[in-house]
């Protein structure tokens, strides 16, 4: 055999090698530890989501999957993190409606595009938000305090956990929808709202069903509507804001994301332990505790729902000049 001829075919056999030497990399993922970040403080809804995929994770990988807490600016500060860490599977993040739907058309230069910048792996839950009134209210139903609104134009206050969050969002778009001007005061927390919604220092707050939900049940709120496009399954009884006035829906989700450039078999295998960690039997009845719904959907269902959202929310947050700076 010449020279030159077995050159060729040594080239040959190298390049045929190449992708199984890739497959080989990808099919020993993972084989080291994961970082999973949370731009939250521990304790609360989305850090508890966040451990309980983690360990979800751990388990079916057989790796040790460290959660780190990168709290700030909306949790905007770990997903800016995350979005310049290394693209190789071993480095995800929690994600959700406010960080990458709200908090880039809120917050200025949070450091990455939602669209560009971030690998979206799964969706994993969404939640809706309640509307309650005190228990002693003269509102019965949702056309009764937005009959009150129309006739007393500002003077109905709401409160929620902060400037663009999503029971802030969840009034302004009721507002906009509606037709009415509503006064929001915001907080460091919705529990803060809840104590003055109580006291009569607030008409009404928007909060989540696991937190509204047993105070309605001990006699100290009334619930009038629940934010989703349709009634929510743990409520049926609850008119959901659609029905009295069209075209209103919030439902917020939370997901992992991933840093751009992501591996297809390292996205695909996430995706697919995400998928698998979802189905689990009691991840239902824990994210219920959190009022939270399991709501499985892949990269591209994902991608469409934030796209959509920043249509809706960039436009309301610009209209109403809201900055978190």
């Amino acid at each position: 055999m010449n020279h030159s001829r077995r050159h060729c075919l040594l080239g040959g056999l190298a390049a045929a090698l190449l992708p199984r030497a890739a497959g080989a990399q990808e099919a020993a993922y993972p084989s080291r530890p994961l970082r999973f970040l949370v731009g939250f403080a521990p304790g609360g809804p989305a850090d508890g989501v966040t451990r309980l995929f983690a360990s979800r994770l751990q388990a079916q990988l057989g790796q040790t999957v460290i959660v780190e807490n990168v709290p700030g600016a909306g949790s905007t500060l770990g997903v800016a993190r995350l979005s310049k860490m290394a693209a190789d599977g071993y480095a995800i993040g929690f994600a959700h409606t406010a960080s990458l739907s709200i908090g880039p058309s809120l917050y200025k230069n949070v450091g990455y595009d939602p669209l560009k910048d971030l690998t979206p792996v799964a969706k994993v839950c969404e939640y809706v938000n309640v509307l309650a009134v005190r228990a002693d209210s003269p509102w019965r139903s949702l056309a009764d305090l937005l009959a009150a609104a129309r006739s007393q134009p500002g003077t109905l206050s709401y409160g929620s956990a902060g400037i663009g969050s999503t029971n802030h969002l969840s009034g302004e778009l009721l507002a906009a929808k509606a037709g009415v001007k509503l006064t929001h005061v915001p907080y460091r927390g919705t529990a803060l709202a809840i104590n003055d919604l109580m006291s009569g220092a607030l008409q009404f707050v928007f909060d989540a069903p696991n937190s509204a939900g047993p105070l309605a049940a001990a006699g100290k709120l009334r619930l009038l509507a629940a934010t989703g496009r349709s009634r929510h399954k743990l409520y049926p009884d609850l008119p959901a804001i659609a029905e009295t006035v069209p075209d209103y829906e919030f439902r917020g989700w939370m997901g992992v994301v991933a840093p751009p450039g992501l591996p297809p078999g390292v996205h695909q295998r996430l995706t697919r332990e995400l998928e698998l960690a979802a189905a689990a039997p009691d991840t239902g009845k824990r994210l219920a505790a959190l009022g939270l719904d399991v709501a499985f959907a892949g990269p591209q269902e994902m991608t469409r729902v934030i796209a959509a959202e920043i249509a809706l929310w960039d436009p309301l947050i610009k209209s109403l000049n809201l900055s978190a700076q």
